[in-house]
């Protein structure tokens, strides 16, 4: 069966008046998440595993997409997800994560990311050498190689292109 990683981009975040791991969405931000929760319906009902960045911005729009209905069956929060986070290690983690836990599953396997730039371009990067600038809440959705360990990029969209 196919593995699925959607990396997701946090929505527009209010500017930097405070620090920055304590930015919010603002409602432009919210709307953004929400068409991006929509468009997320579409492709999946649950996801196995979800991973946030901790900041707060990144926790939101999480929020938002599982309040639209999908199911999430383990949520973690990684702190390497932060804006100047390691792509490379939490490639590495992600990957090592699905392989340990999903590799012999017997149905389709949805991971979902939601991230900060740049990271979330250079963890695309890392996966399928193609990276992209993404807009707030924009959402890439990579097919998945366990044996390669990288991925091919199905799915690169922006809010405003969703449903």
């Amino acid at each position: 069966m196919a593995v699925y990683l959607y990396i997701v981009r946090h929505g527009e975040a209010e500017p930097m008046t405070k620090a920055d791991e304590l930015r919010q969405l603002t409602e432009h931000g919210k709307w953004e998440a929400k068409r991006t929760a929509l468009w997320l319906k579409t492709q999946v009902a649950s996801f196995d595993y979800v991973y946030a960045s901790p900041y707060i911005r990144a926790q939101q729009t999480k929020d938002i997409i599982l309040a639209r209905g999908i199911e999430a069956q383990n949520e973690e929060v990684i702190d390497a997800l932060t804006p100047e986070g390691d792509a490379k290690r939490v490639t590495d983690y992600v990957l090592a994560n699905i392989d340990d836990n999903y590799k012999d599953a017997k149905k389709d396997t949805n991971i979902i990311c939601v991230s900060h730039m740049p990271l979330v371009s250079y963890f695309i990067g890392e996966l399928t050498g193609y990276t992209p600038i993404m807009a707030t809440a924009g959402v890439a959705k990579i097919k998945l190689d366990l044996d390669k360990w990288n991925g091919l990029l199905e799915t690169l969209l922006a809010p405003e292109q969703m449903l």
